[in-house]
């Protein structure tokens, strides 16, 4: 785990500083007790991001899609963004 490492009672005295740097600057504490890590302390945002990050991964079919689009990528099976929207109907304009 990445991150600062600071101690339980450390953490407690400058808990509003903690706060203020997980929020504003996007910094990551794993918080000791004992010399042992309990707690990470992270912005909701990045915990979000992990969630799906763990959600896409543990979805076999989305998997098996991704590698598969990889795949058509990598040789060149790929259409343009207008002729994909003219097949569907849609008009650029509309998107904006």
């Amino acid at each position: 785990m990445t991150g600062t490492t600071i101690s339980a009672s450390k953490a407690r005295s400058n808990f509003y500083t903690l706060l203020n740097d997980v929020s504003d600057k996007l910094k990551r504490y794993v918080v000791t007790h004992r010399g042992n890590a309990k707690v990470v302390l992270m912005h909701p945002d990045e915990v979000a991001s992990w969630e799906e990050t763990m959600d896409i991964i543990s979805d076999s079919n989305l998997i098996t899609d991704i590698t598969k689009s990889d795949k058509e990528l990598a040789s060149g099976k790929t259409t343009s963004e207008s002729k994909f929207l003219k097949e569907l109907g849609i008009d650029k304009s509309e998107l904006t």
